[in-house]
């Protein structure tokens, strides 16, 4: 049955990637170069977060509920940052010199964790300084693509094949950290992240944006202050409501973070490997739901739809934590990564047809901010009710939260 389980997974893999690979070949030259970047600075990221941080924390280093809500947390915070700094670097310096600074912050990380990744109090560092990178290096599938087209149909392509590579390296990064953990140290996870962020220098050297800012309405934002991002949302309907909806849905999904790994230590009594491999399963769901997404006609681009996919990320969590069987948490992880693999671009399409260029990059640092504000909130509740109620039942009650918000949002729409 597992051998059954592992050649279907793989089985579904090539069949996702041959088709990501005959989509890849449909877009443009830059569209094409940006897949590939966003692929090599992302997918030593996700190898970095689950195996070499969360991983040595938890395993390594005897980590408990309190430790990883603490790195969890400092990292949340910095992607918030990192997401301001990286989304002003982008609307002043473009999105050639923006990327450069990406891979430069991804190398520092790497380079801390091999000097202070011994005591919790390193890894909290190297947390912080982590998320920073991850923030800037966030908003390259954010906003990169409004820099090449103003097209909603070549936008609801390019977005959906973002996010069907940002899901690859959701399967690719943790297999890889998984490998290089069973045969080195952790610290070696960080240098494949640093090598796979040079590497994306290298389709970056020929990336030019088609678009100018200066072209766009909006140029009222283009003081480049971080006044700009949020201005430009609260006069967007729209974009207040995708503000207002991923706040919702992140708040009961922050619990996950701190309590995932011990999770799968304490309730699934599996080994470190085992966070690359479920992880993996997600990211295999994940890029079903974009490549099913390019797909779609242009009409399922709205509110309505991302609503609902919400809600079945929700129900996704529902079966991934709901049991004690290991078998079961991955199909759930499928679940919830099919549903995510659908959000994701869709999210950044909606933000992308409404934002300004000129504040396009503040605007996705605030979409941003508002996610992460919504997933550190838990943190600081997700100790304590997993003391209480148990790492599980913690879960099961922030699955709950996550498929309930979307529900109560299709109400509010409906009777606007």
């Amino acid at each position: 049955g597992a051998y059954c389980c592992y050649a279907n997974n793989r089985y579904v893999l090539g069949v996702r990637c041959m088709s990501l690979v005959e989509k890849l070949r449909s877009l443009s030259p830059m569209a094409r170069r940006l897949v590939v970047m966003r692929f090599c600075g992302h997918v030593g990221m996700l190898a970095c977060y689950f195996i070499g941080i969360l991983g040595t924390l938890t395993y390594s280093l005897g980590g408990t509920a309190l430790s990883t809500t603490f790195s969890v947390g400092l990292i949340n915070l910095a992607t918030v940052i990192g997401n301001f700094v990286g989304g002003a670097m982008l609307d002043s310096l473009g999105p050639r010199r923006h990327f450069l600074i990406s891979v430069v912050a991804t190398c520092v990380s790497a380079a801390l964790f091999q000097v202070l990744a011994d005591t919790v109090e390193g890894i909290l560092i190297c947390s912080a300084v982590f998320g920073l990178a991850w923030g800037i290096e966030d908003i390259v599938a954010r906003s990169y693509a409004a820099y090449i087209t103003d097209d909603a149909d070549e936008l609801s392509c390019i977005n959906p094949m973002l996010s069907a590579v940002t899901n690859l390296t959701v399967v690719v990064g943790p297999l890889v950290g998984s490998a290089i953990t069973s045969v080195s140290s952790t610290r070696m996870v960080f240098v494949f992240g640093a090598v796979m962020a040079l590497a994306g220098l290298v389709p970056a050297a020929g990336f030019y944006p088609l678009r100018q800012p200066a072209e766009e309405e909006g140029a009222e934002y283009s003081d480049n202050s971080l006044s700009a991002g949020f201005l430009a949302v609260a006069a967007k309907p729209t974009l207040r409501m995708l503000l207002a909806v991923g706040f919702l849905t992140y708040f009961g999904y922050g619990a996950f973070d701190p309590l995932e790994s011990l999770f799968y230590r304490d309730v699934l009594h599996v080994g470190v490997e085992w966070m690359g491999w479920l992880s993996s399963a997600a990211g295999i769901g994940a890029i079903a739901g974009s490549v099913i997404l390019m797909r779609l006609p242009a009409r399922f681009t709205n509110m309505r739809f991302l609503l609902l996919a919400l809600f079945s990320m929700g129900l996704g969590c529902l079966v991934y934590v709901g049991t004690p069987f290991v078998v079961v948490a991955m199909a759930g992880q499928m679940l919830l990564g099919f549903s995510f693999g659908v959000i994701g671009p869709l999210q950044s399409t909606l933000v992308q047809m409404h934002a300004p260029l000129s504040a396009l990059g503040r605007v996705s640092a605030v979409m941003g901010f508002g996610y992460s504000v919504a997933g550190v909130v838990p943190l600081f509740m997700a100790p304590w009710l997993a003391r209480v109620l148990g790492v599980q039942q913690t879960l099961v009650l922030a699955s709950s939260l996550v498929a309930l918000f979307p529900l109560v949002c299709m109400v509010f729409l409906r009777r606007r």
